[in-house]
């Protein structure tokens, strides 16, 4: 039995300081070493400066190491995008306009543009509606407004027809068996109101009224008056 006992306790020792050991690991792990930039790293992107988030400090870090010279337009760009994403979207429309002026292009680029834009396009419509208390004067704002709608609505995305099914020849026999049956019954509902329809004309033609023929009027015969002869006794027709 004491034996049995101090295997025990040596077997939940053993498991406690596993586990102890993997949480330490895992905390190591989870813990984020903050990124501090160089001066010179500052000096060259300006924009960089009093940010705090990792993810953009990370990029900034690595578009000012040396390894990554031809990388460095496309770290910028993801740095903009970075910068809309954490609600600076004057901050990433001027890293994007920098690029721009140095002839950098890309999709990342525009839409970083766009997106940056249409943020501040909106701040600066709610400052209008709620702050100032007036609308979009028909001279000088709501035409561009106007434009730059109708050019969204122009752009609108295509429909995904990633979900729809191909079309393919087992498809289009089934289709044809399916639409087969609804011929069928429509002739045949055809044909059922036609033989209906058939035995009413019949009765028509039987419960019509015969024409009845007129009877030839006999022409009225005058009869011509008995005239008594002279002379004759009057008294013939009591005898």
């Amino acid at each position: 039995m004491r034996h049995i006992l101090k295997k025990g306790i040596v077997i939940s020792i053993l498991c406690i300081t596993a586990g102890l050991i993997s949480n330490s690991v895992y905390a190591e792990e989870q813990a984020v070493k903050p990124i501090k930039l160089k001066s010179k790293c500052i000096k060259q992107y300006p924009l960089a400066a009093n940010q705090t988030d990792h993810a953009l400090l990370d990029i900034y870090q690595q578009a000012c190491d040396k390894d990554n010279a031809s990388r460095v337009n496309d770290l910028l760009a993801q740095a903009a995008m970075r910068m809309y994403e954490l609600k600076q979207p004057m901050n990433a429309l001027k890293l994007a306009t920098q690029l721009q002026e140095q002839n950098v292009r890309g999709a990342t680029l525009t839409d970083v543009t766009f997106l940056a834009s249409v943020e501040i396009a909106n701040q600066a419509l709610q400052h209008m509606r709620s702050d100032e208390m007036r609308y979009l004067s028909n001279e000088l704002t709501y035409p561009p407004a106007k434009q730059l709608s109708d050019g969204i609505r122009a752009a609108v995305p295509a429909p995904d027809t990633s979900t729809s099914k191909a079309i393919t020849d087992e498809t289009l026999k089934k289709e044809s068996r399916n639409i087969a049956p609804a011929n069928t019954n429509t002739r045949r509902t055809t044909t059922k109101k036609v033989r209906t329809t058939q035995p009413a004309r019949n009765n028509v033609t039987q419960t019509a009224a015969p024409v009845k023929k007129q009877a030839a009027v006999a022409p009225a015969v005058t009869k011509q008056p008995t005239v008594q002869k002279t002379g004759s006794n009057p008294f013939d027709s009591l005898k």
